[in-house]
Parts: C-alpha cells; structure tokens; sequence
C-alpha cells in the first residue's frame, strides 16, 4: 500500500523574499515549532519533500524533466513551442514566467532546507532519529543544487547567517564552479554516510543511500571526474547491500503494478487524493480511441528522426504510438500527418511518448503513477562509460554491464566485444541506448553534452524543423570558450533584483 510523505505545513513554512529567495519562517514562531519528533517529520517533509513531487520540480507541464527534454533531439511539442525552446532566450514562459520556470519556482527550497536544519537540531528527539533527518535534509540540498547546476550552472547560495536576517536585504552572488560542485558533493556524501539502504513501505518514498551515491555517480560524471564515477558506479553494483536490479519487463516500471519495484532509486510518488500528475494528458492525442474519462491534449512527441532510430522489436518502443485509427475512422502515421506542411497533422512533430500505463491509474488529467526518476539501469550503463572513459578502452566488464540494459529492456540482440571495439563506437552506441532507455526522463540533454554532441544534435533537430540557416548556426554561439546554449539563462527577473551581483550566464 502506497505512504505518502508529504505534509499540509508546505504552504505555511515557506513564505519567500525576492532577492534572496529567502524562507521567512516568523510566521510560525520558531519557538514553539518544532518541539516534538512528528514537528520534525513535518518540517522536513514540507521544507525538503515537498519539491521533489510531481506537481513540483518534476511536473510535467513545466519541470526539470521536460524543460530539459524539449532542448533535445528527442523531444517535439505540438504546440509550437519547439523553436522557442531550442533558442533558450528569456522572456517566454519557461524562462522568466515566475509561476512556471524551473528556477524562480525552485530554488527558493534551498534556503527553507538550510533553515531547517538549524531550525530542528535542538529538538528533544531519538538521537539516531535526528542525525536520519539531518541526512534527509542534506540529501535533498544536493538534490536540488544538483537540479539547478546541471541547468544554470553555479547558482546563489545564502548562508543561515544571512537567512536568518532577511531585513538587511544582503544579495548574495553566485558561487564559483568549485564551490557549486563542493556544496552538492560535500552534501551528498553527509548524507550517504547515514541514510539506510531501505525502508519499510509506509516510508516509501524518502531518500536513501543509494539515491545520494547515484546524484554523486550524476555529478561526477557532468563534471568528467571519470575515476570518482567508476568508484561509485561500482560501489551502487557491487554493494549487496544495496537492493538494485533491472526488472524483466520495462514497461512495467511505468504501471501501477510496478511500482515499488527493486529498480527505481527514487520515484516522484503519486497517489489519487494527495499528489498526481498529468503526463498522460499531455502526450494522448484528443482523438485517440480511449475508454473512461481520460483528459488528452496532445503536446509533447519523441520526434520522428529519433524514432527511427529504434531498432525492430526493441520492446521500449511499445509506449511509443506512431500509428494509430482516431474514433472517426482517421489513419494518423508519418507518411498521413507530415505532408500537411502545416504543424496541423496529429503525428506532425513526432509519435507519441505514451510512457505510462494507460489502461489504469489515470481519471481526467491526473494519473497516480509512480514518475521514476532515477533506476539502476541509469548507473549500469554510467558504470559502462566511467569504466570506458577512465582506461580509455573497451572492456568486456563495460560491454557486458551495457548489454544488461539493451537485453533485459530493450529485448535485443547483446553486442560483442568486436562490434564496440574502440572508444568512439562504443561511447556513441551507449548514447544511443541511453536515449532509448530514458527517452522522456531527464538525462538526454546533461548526456548530450557530456558527449559533445548537443550543439550537433540541436542543430540537426532545427534543420529537420526548417529552421534557416542563421538559426542553426546561432545554435553554435559560444562565449568565453563555452557553447552558450548548453546552459539555461538566469531568469531576468533575478538578474535585476540582483542588481550587478547576481551575473548572467555568458551570452544572454
């Protein structure tokens, strides 16, 4: 049975200052909460859970995820938003709207976590209880930074000094690349030194030590620490203690039935009542034949260039709707709907990225699937290319751990030694699979770039849109030596409340 953990006290513990982003928490007296363990467990899961939810920083409408995804080559979006993503630049809505961009909305939770901690280490509580929650909150400042570098790069970080004096209207800068790398690291490996491997059910759902070694396997690969990355790849493989395998049937880490698997790492928990999502809603196109009461609106697509791509009877392309009879009659594929030349066919920009279960879990717009976030299929096939990238060679330890994936998931034939015998084949073909394991999940860009093939990829899938010229050379900008799309830009708004000591990433 599905605990959730979150709690009504989110709204009230997190009131927000606009140059800092700052928690104000005198709107409860900190002196009277909290006071008791279960004050504790409701501070945390308000100032630290609550935006790691999926109506929260992994929304589908306009999270981390998919605002991520819609800068790639595996992403389109019926709506017409495909060149406003790629271009990056500010006034639209993923952007600068403060109701709807990653950082406005987010970053904030960085200081109500920083606020926490001192706010609960006096509590009169079980000791091994509060060094457990002092780890939660560690794990989710990692988190979250982690969220915020892979996109923006360093981002400002006030200390609890300044938090705890939000009058003087103190403008902190951004931290410098080490500094921002350090914070993550030193938080992650805190945390990973105290939280258990498991839970028990009715706890389903909070951090664990393996979710802390997987953000610093993330981390050490974005930021090429090869050596780093293989030692805990190896330590999340090797450990037994950790409780990871691939299950045998992909789709079904996307079922309700599959929830709670030996998997996923994390998952953004859902539950019909409390939290839900609305991927379904936003993929299934609004005349597909479907019974009971489903929304569909019919955005997002995994373009058609990408889809190709999938080998015959890879067994992840059975979510994958490139075909199908509306209830009229209509006959929407490829060869139908991109003719038009308009945008106007069902399947123009791309099939459809179905994802989850459809044939339960989802009433209207919301669906009560589990979101995975992080699976051990994600570190198996890190592992491979840390092992690839640290020696410099093709071993079979790396062929195999890829081939665990491609096998077990994709149901396809295991590549030899001999087939991915140099560095450059094997890096693109683990690419390759990567995209098709994750497609829709979030790490397609940060994978992109860490090959050196997002400026590349970016440019073909502009090409293919019909982009001029201008535009797809624009997408190679670089400034101070750094392509200036592989970064998100700063939102306007925080940049002019920063007054000159909030700095724009390069080139915006």
């Amino acid at each position: 049975m599905k605990k959730t953990i979150y709690s009504a006290l989110s709204a009230l513990l997190l009131m927000t200052s606009c140059e800092l982003e700052q928690v104000t928490y005198n709107e409860i007296n900190p002196d009277i909460f909290p006071q008791s363990e279960s004050d504790v467990k409701a501070l945390v899961n308000s100032s630290v859970y609550y935006v790691f939810e999926p109506w929260s920083v992994f929304n589908p409408a306009t999270g981390y995820i998919t605002t991520s995804e819609m800068v790639t080559d595996y992403a389109e979006n019926s709506w017409g938003w495909t060149t406003v993503y790629n271009t990056y630049e500010a006034n639209d809505w993923h952007i600068d709207d403060a109701g709807r961009c990653v950082y406005t909305n987010w970053v904030k939770y960085l200081s109500s976590m920083i606020l926490a901690e001192d706010r609960i280490r006096n509590v009169d509580m079980s000791a091994d209880l509060m060094e457990r929650y002092m780890a939660e909150i560690k794990c989710g400042k990692g988190f979250l930074a982690y969220i915020m570098y892979d996109m923006y790069g360093p981002i400002p970080i006030p200390d609890l000094e300044v938090l705890s004096n939000p009058a003087a209207q103190i403008i902190v800068p951004r931290l410098s690349e080490e500094a921002m790398q350090e914070f993550i690291e030193t938080n992650l490996l805190q945390a990973a030194d105290v939280l258990p491997y498991t839970y028990d059910a009715a706890d389903y759902g909070r951090f664990t030590k393996g979710l802390a070694k997987t953000l610093l396997l993330k981390l050490y690969m974005m930021t090429g620490r090869w050596d780093d990355a293989e030692t805990v790849g190896r330590e999340l493989v090797d450990d037994p203690q950790y409780p990871y395998e691939l299950v045998s049937d992909y789709n079904s880490l996307f079922s309700l039935d599959g929830e709670q698997n030996s998997e996923v790492i994390y998952s953004a928990v859902a539950k019909t009542g409390i939290i839900t999502h609305q991927w379904i809603a936003h993929v299934l196109p609004s005349d597909y034949p479907t019974s009971g009461d489903i929304t569909k609106w019919g955005g997002y697509k995994i373009s058609w260039p990408v889809y190709w791509t999938f080998e015959e009877g890879d067994k992840r392309l059975d979510r994958i709707i490139a075909e199908y009879t509306a209830e009229d009659g209509t006959l929407h594929n490829y060869e139908n709907d991109r003719p038009l030349g308009s945008g106007s066919g069902v399947l123009y920009y791309g099939a459809v990225p179905l994802k989850y279960d459809l044939s339960s879990g989802t009433v209207g717009t919301e669906c009560e699937i589990d979101m995975p976030i992080y699976r051990y299929a994600d570190v198996l096939t890190l592992l491979a290319e840390a092992i690839v990238r640290n020696g410099n060679t093709v071993t079979q330890e790396a062929v195999d751990l890829l081939n665990q994936v491609r096998t077990t998931h994709g149901g396809l034939k295991a590549y030899t030694l001999s087939e991915l015998s140099t560095v450059t084949v094997f890096l693109d073909k683990l690419l390759e699979e990567r995209g098709h394991e994750f497609y829709w999940e979030g790490p397609r860009r940060s994978d992109l770039i860490r090959h050196g093939k997002f400026i590349e990829a970016a440019q073909e899938k502009a090409r293919w849109a019909g982009q001029t010229e201008d535009a797809i050379a624009k997408i190679a900008t670089q400034v101070d030596g750094r392509y200036k799309y592989e970064r998100f830009p700063i939102p306007t708004s925080v940049i002019n409340e920063g007054k000159g000591v909030i700095t724009q990433n390069p080139g915006f």
